[in-house]
């Protein structure tokens, strides 16, 4: 057979903090017999009632180790994921607004992974420091597309940095366009981050998946 012993996570506070309310609840009840000639709750009753709200208080939480590291600087930035609802014979369009936070010039590109029929216009366009520019990508859905049928895609922004969208277009029977903006801030990083040196470029473990398998 064997015991466990149950520790309150408070330790002794409780019992400090009960024989404090007992005492004063021994001065109240002899105030309010003297004051209204009728006998108050017993200090017992009342110090009962306290014990037993004091075995159930909660267990405070710990705090967790802040151990989260940042993805290293030179992968590729979600943009998040952007979902479009289209009629048959509609068109699903992402505006994406790029801006060259450089104080050099430089060429964007906006390229698609994935579905087919999606164009860009333009794919490509130099920007000045500081100059923003507008691309647009849209899909037009073919006539008698079933309803329910989905395109997926990524959307590729190569400038300073390589940022990409998630893109998913779903036909259904709404009969409208459908037209999304996302803003990228293409700005370099100069800073030195303390987890920098935690990355290094590593070939996947499977050889079939390396770049160059």
């Amino acid at each position: 057979m064997t015991s466990t012993t149950q520790t309150r996570p408070l330790g002794d506070i409780p019992d400090a903090f009960i024989a404090l309310l007992q005492a004063q609840a021994k001065f109240g009840q002899q105030l309010f017999t003297n004051l209204t000639g009728t006998s108050a709750p017993s200090a017992d009753t009342l110090t009962n009632a306290w014990q037993t709200a004091a075995t159930q208080w909660p267990m405070p939480a710990m705090p967790k180790p802040a151990c989260y590291v940042p993805p290293p600087c030179w992968m590729p930035r979600s943009l998040g994921e952007c979902v479009s609802y289209v009629s048959n014979c509609s068109t699903a369009k992402v505006r994406i607004v790029v801006t060259n936070c450089d104080r050099v010039a430089r060429t964007v590109q906006v390229r698609i992974d994935g579905a087919g029929g999606i164009t860009v216009t333009p794919p490509s366009q130099s920007l000045n420091p500081m100059a923003r520019a507008t691309f647009d990508v849209s899909l037009a859905i073919p006539e008698g597309t079933d309803s329910g049928k989905q395109f997926d895609a990524l959307i590729w922004v190569d400038g300073c940095n390589q940022h990409y969208l998630r893109w998913t277009v779903i036909v259904g029977s709404a009969a409208f366009d459908s037209c999304h903006q996302v803003r990228v801030d293409d700005c370099p990083d100069y800073r030195h981050h303390w987890y920098d040196h935690f990355y290094c470029v590593r070939a996947c473990r499977n050889p079939g998946n390396t770049p160059n398998g």
